[in-house]
């Protein structure tokens, strides 16, 4: 996404970055959290690395071989931690960088609901939050699709039968309620499963440099959102 923009102008470059930091900040709020730092330390840690980020001539001159963004994301983050935070503690947050308006209030107890895994290492659980907030964005974005064809209600019904597989008997019970035929019922459940895959595999497109490589990082993301707090 960065890559092509950076085709066109610096300012079209920077408008694809920062859609995508936007879109990606808490997996790297939940890392720093998770290497000990506290709230407000890893706030002011997120809003700098970002701020630096975008600030950065160079991403829009990122060529393809820097693979996946999420790889990138994170390595850049590591960098960052290891040689420029620990200098840079006294100075005001942002440096004078314009900071993104993230909702960081909201952050801290997300983070704190969340399930510990102690399995998971910080990296691990860096991809899982970069998968589970991948996977909302593209239900958010059904979400407002059906809401603007008048369809809300039936996409509240279907939501939370996109995953896994419901018996028939439980179809016919949601569609019942819903004063539809278990057949309609069903043929609606299936054809928003696939606008999910579609919607999934776009998101993905907009983070990998090679579309050849777009079926692996889907295939790894979807393993990686398992295990606790997958489900939200």
């Amino acid at each position: 996404m960065v890559v092509n923009a950076g085709e066109g102008s610096d300012s079209q470059a920077r408008v694809a970055l920062e859609s995508l930091c936007r879109q990606y900040w808490y997996p790297l709020y939940t890392f720093i959290r998770q290497r000990g730092r506290p709230h407000h330390e890893a706030e002011d840690c997120t809003q700098e690395f970002l701020a630096r980020l975008l600030a950065s001539e160079a991403i829009a001159k990122a060529s393809p071989e820097r693979g996946r963004f999420r790889n990138f994301l994170l390595a850049s983050l590591q960098h960052y931690l290891a040689n420029e935070w620990q200098s840079r503690q006294a100075i005001k947050r942002g440096a004078g960088q314009v900071l993104l308006p993230l909702d960081f209030d909201t952050a801290g107890e997300r983070f704190v609901r969340e399930p510990v895994d102690p399995g998971l290492t910080p990296e691990q659980a860096f991809d899982r939050n970069y998968a589970l907030d991948m996977i909302n964005s593209a239900i958010e974005a059904l979400r407002n699709d059906y809401e603007k064809t008048g369809k809300g209600k039936l996409f509240a019904v279907l939501r939370p039968l996109m995953w896994g597989n419901a018996s028939p008997e439980s179809l016919a019970q949601h569609a019942e309620r819903f004063g539809m035929k278990p057949h309609a019922f069903t043929v609606n459940l299936q054809r928003l499963r696939v606008r999910l895959g579609e919607r999934l595999r776009f998101e993905v497109s907009q983070t990998v440099a090679d579309e050849a490589d777009v079926d692996a990082e889907l295939r790894y993301l979807i393993a990686a959102s398992s295990g606790p707090g997958a489900t939200r």
